[in-house]
């Protein structure tokens, strides 16, 4: 009796550790297992590791089943010193002994029952009552781990297992460096300017049941577009405290053909720092906006992670599903333009940003100034104020006043969904600007006019003068000969 009541305790410690939410119904012949999971790509096997007589609902006279083999029982004998299935039972004294058992048994399994998938459910069909080690064999190429646990079947049984995977958040922070406005860490779109560092967090949120896995292995996996040069400036963080160095290893490659940028931050065993079930590890680092740099760069990641808390060594891995952030940058054209629309040459332009961080807080320069052409273009610019200056005039024309304007843009993840153009005070000059959210272009005619041309000696000018002097002459001589006429009457 003593020996069957370990054995219960046994089994109901890793039903509780490795399942949950189980209902059994009417006793049969034949037993069905039903393993309710929604996730596709599953395959779960069910091993018969004790066996015994029933009862109504009770196994009794325990036996070894048929799905451990020999050398597993023999294997099992030499481990806990003993001669019995009712022997093993009574060595097993708490949660930590089952977890290790069914550890060990893991290599010495055999004749496993598959299931089959029924949509929502998995189902297992077998013909004789025990203790049945359920596991699964097989999981989805992402978002998918492996869990083992052990149920009494008597009776038709439906039980939902207890598998957990870590979920990544990966995001990028949106800077205004005209007015000092961030956005960090909670986004996953962004603007910039070519030359601009951008600021990447990586959030690993890890699983329930990690404190099941003796060894857990966690590497962050980071592949970025060839616009972005990677920074090397990795931290982490478990608990809002710094990870050392030691704990992990940052690796990073360049693809000769594509010139992708793959960065790898790797945990061999998470197990060596503070982290615990359901805590977050946090890696931030930065990649500059590069020359290479085109309307919208990609940034993708995903997890790597142990998957199987069987394993003593964590060497089993799945992927978590990939994330992804979008950095935007744009790019403005003034076409010079005469009175009559037609392309000028002979102008330069020098366009302007307002930096806020500036050691001094004003306009900065985007470049040097562009002449030679009668179109200009500015590419890599990100949201925030402007100033288009002409510093060069065609001859014969006056110089245009100085053009401030702000571009305001709005976006998600690969998608531009507003971009206009507006005066300092907020507003809109779509009438004198084209924008494109497919392209993220800017467009606007710059107009020159002629100045305005003065007399010239000895022309009209001179005659105007000759016309303005006779008619003097003719009205003085008119006051003169109305006053005498008036004199002689009195």
């Amino acid at each position: 009796m003593k020996k069957m009541k370990k054995l219960v305790s046994l089994l109901l410690a890793l039903v509780m550790v490795m399942a949950m939410a189980v209902s059994v119904s009417a006793t049969s012949n034949n037993y069905t297992i039903t393993i309710n999971n929604s996730t596709d790509g599953y395959v779960y096997t069910a091993y018969q590791i004790f066996t015994g007589d029933t009862s109504g609902t009770t196994l009794s006279n325990i036996e070894w089943g048929n799905g451990i083999s020999q050398t597993g029982i023999s294997a099992v004998y030499n481990k806990y010193n003993v001669s019995s299935a009712a022997d093993v039972a009574e060595e097993l004294e708490d949660e930590d002994d089952a977890k290790e058992f069914a550890a060990f048994i893991a290599e010495y399994l055999q004749n496993g029952i598959a299931s089959t998938d029924q949509g929502n459910t998995y189902t297992i069909e077998t013909s004789t009552a025990g203790y049945y080690l359920i596991e699964n064999t097989t999981v989805p190429n992402e978002g998918g781990a492996y869990t083992s646990y052990m149920l009494k079947v008597v009776e038709d049984v439906t039980t939902s297992p207890k598998s957990d995977v870590p979920s990544l958040d990966k995001t990028v922070g949106d800077i205004n460096d005209s007015d000092n406005t961030t956005t960090q860490g909670d986004t996953d779109s962004a603007d910039y300017d070519i030359g601009d560092d951008v600021p990447f967090t990586l959030t690993a949120t890890l699983p329930s049941n990690y404190a099941d896995y003796t060894t857990y292995k966690l590497v962050f996996h980071d592949i970025m577009s060839d616009g972005l040069t990677f920074n090397e400036d990795v931290a982490v963080k478990i608990g809002g405290n710094t990870v050392a160095v030691t704990n992990y290893e940052v690796q990073s490659s360049i693809d000769g053909t594509t010139g992708e940028t793959t960065i790898t931050i790797t945990f061999s065993n998470l197990k060596t720092t503070a982290a615990a079930a359901n805590s977050s590890v946090v890696v931030t680092y930065s990649a500059e906006l590069n020359d290479k740099a085109s309307f919208m760069e990609e940034n993708n990641a995903y997890l790597e992670y142990s998957n199987n808390p069987n394993q003593t060594d964590g060497s089993t891995t799945g992927n978590t599903p990939k994330d992804k952030t979008t950095v935007f940058t744009f790019t403005l054209t003034a076409y010079k333009v005469d009175s009559s629309s037609q392309p000028l040459s002979g102008a330069g332009f020098t366009l302007y940003k307002y930096d806020y961080d500036a050691s001094t807080p004003g306009y900065v320069a985007v470049g040097t100034e562009i002449t030679g052409a009668t179109s200009f273009t500015w590419s890599g610019l990100d949201d925030g104020q402007y100033k288009l200056v002409e510093t060069t005039t065609p001859a014969g024309y006056n110089t245009m006043d100085d053009l401030e304007f702000k571009i305001v843009a709005t976006h998600t993840e690969g998608t531009v969904s507003s971009l206009t153009i507006t005066d300092l005070a907020g507003k809109d000059l779509s009438s004198d600007f084209t924008t494109s959210t497919s392209a993220g272009t800017i467009s606007t005619n710059i107009t020159n006019y002629t100045g305005a041309e003065m007399p010239e000696t000895g022309g009209i000018g001179t005659t105007l003068f000759y016309v303005i002097g006779t008619l003097l002459v003719l009205c003085a001589a008119v006051l003169l000969v109305t006053r005498k006429r008036m004199s002689s009457e009195k």
